[in-house]
Formats: C-alpha cells, structure tokens, sequence
C-alpha cells in the first residue's frame, strides 16, 4: 500500500555557505559598478557641456570686439584644448551657435551651445 519515497540527501554541506556569500558579493559589487559607470558618463557630459559653453562665451566676446581674432577659431582653439571636435559653429547677427563632440569613455557625445548679446542697453 503505502511505497517508501527515497530521498536524496547530502551528505556534506560544508562550504554551500561560502559559495553563496561569494556570489552575493559579486552580484552586488557589478551593481556598484554599473552605477558608478553611469555617473562617472553623467559627470564628463555635464563637464563637455560646461567647457563648450565657455567657448561659445569666449566667441561671442571676440564677435562682439572684446577680444582679438576669429570667432569660430578662438572657439575651436579652445574646444581641441580640451580633446572636443567643433562639428558646427553658425553665426547669426550676434549670436553664435556651436556644436561640439567628444568621446567620453568609448561614446561619441554631441552638445549645442548658443550664447548672444542679449538686450544690451534698453532700458
């Protein structure tokens, strides 16, 4: 009537412990460093933003007669010093739009900048 079931059962189970703790260590330690990637890339962004920003600044005061030069070559003079590529730089009345690449950690980024004279002298 009734039928014993067999079990299989170990014997030893010395050192499953230590082969999970070493998996949850290394689970978590590719978390960290797929976070600490995408920061790492947020932060050179930003910074390729900020440094394209300045040379359009810089332009936009040599178009204006507040420096010496070119516009577009003070700009690229100031985007090669920090490894970028100017990909456009388009100059309208007294704006200037430019747009800079750069590879950060093996990806091409592409940011704009605009910067103009804005409403000089009305009151």
């Amino acid at each position: 009537m009734f039928e014993k079931t067999r079990t299989l059962t170990i014997k030893s189970e010395s050192g499953s412990a230590s082969i999970l703790g070493i998996s949850i260590f290394f689970v978590i330690s590719g978390i960290i460093s797929a976070i600490f990637m995408n920061t790492n890339e947020s932060v050179e962004l930003a910074r390729l933003q900020a440094r394209t920003d300045n040379a359009t600044i810089a332009a936009v005061d040599v178009l204006r007669g507040l420096a010496t030069g070119y516009p577009c070559e003070t700009a690229e003079e100031i985007v090669q010093g920090f490894g970028g590529t100017i990909e456009r730089c388009h100059i309208v009345g007294f704006d200037i739009y430019i747009e800079v690449s750069q590879k950060v950690l093996g990806i091409v980024h592409r940011v704009q900048s605009h910067a103009g004279v804005g409403l000089v002298g009305i009151r």
